[in-house]
């Protein structure tokens, strides 16, 4: 025979008591974890995804200003005045003497 001692199952106020269904439990446990998990990571990958928006609208930013400089600086080396001045100073240019004009018809 075996050593097992095999009780009833107590009754409260006519009501009998069932052991408890661990399984359920573990289950729903599960379920808590893997549902606190998501949540967790997908915070994560708010913070994250906000951290890179912050840092390619500093860029934009900087290269918005990057812009506006390399504009001005094209307008200025546009000048006329600029223009001719580097050509009599770099270049050796001159204006033509009335004998180099050649007026054609």
């Amino acid at each position: 025979m075996s050593d097992t001692i095999l009780r009833a199952i107590p009754k409260v106020g006519g009501l009998t008591l069932h052991r408890p269904h661990l399984a359920h439990a573990f289950t729903f446990i599960a379920i808590l974890l893997v549902v606190s998990l998501f949540f967790v990571w997908s915070r994560l990958q708010v913070v994250n995804l906000e951290y890179n928006i912050s840092s390619l609208e500093s860029r934009v930013r900087d290269l918005g200003q990057e812009t506006k400089r390399l504009k001005l600086e094209a307008a200025s080396l546009r000048n006329p005045v600029r223009i001719e001045q580097a050509a009599r100073a770099e270049l050796g240019l001159r204006l033509p003497t009335p004998e180099q004009i050649i007026i054609v018809q």
